[in-house]
């Protein structure tokens, strides 16, 4: 097994899905609540934004609507599959939403302890 400071996202996502299987439906939700939130106004979320080096408001709204997309056309293979919901949600620059969806899911007062402290164990090793 490879060490959590040297496995992708894809990888550590994966890992947290088949930790955590039963976690993965409430996750998707909360993600696609995210995405309703960011697409139903763009311009007022622009005009929230704040400044950012590695990306504007632009790149994020489309980050939301494809992890949305995803979200729908999967549907419930993604949580029949972790290499398919690692492989879809948590490659490339989209890791960017997903993984800061993981880090705003666990605030939730209905996510598990165990799913908060897995989130933080295996994707605090991005620091």
């Amino acid at each position: 097994m490879t060490s959590l400071f040297k496995m992708n996202n894809v990888q550590k996502a994966k890992l947290l899905s088949e930790l955590l299987p039963e976690e993965i439906p409430g996750y998707l939700e909360f993600t696609k609540y995210l995405c309703d939130i960011i697409t139903s106004d763009p311009v007022d979320f622009c005009k929230q934004w704040k400044e950012n080096p590695i990306i504007g408001p632009y790149d994020w709204i489309s980050y939301a609507t494809e992890a949305k997309r995803i979200i729908i056309y999967y549907d419930k293979k993604l949580t029949q599959s972790s290499k398919l919901f690692s492989d879809q949600l948590f490659d490339g620059m989209l890791a960017l939403y997903t993984v800061h969806c993981l880090e705003q899911y666990p605030k939730q007062e209905k996510t598990s302890v165990k799913f908060k402290l897995a989130c933080d164990l295996i994707f605090s090793s991005n620091n």
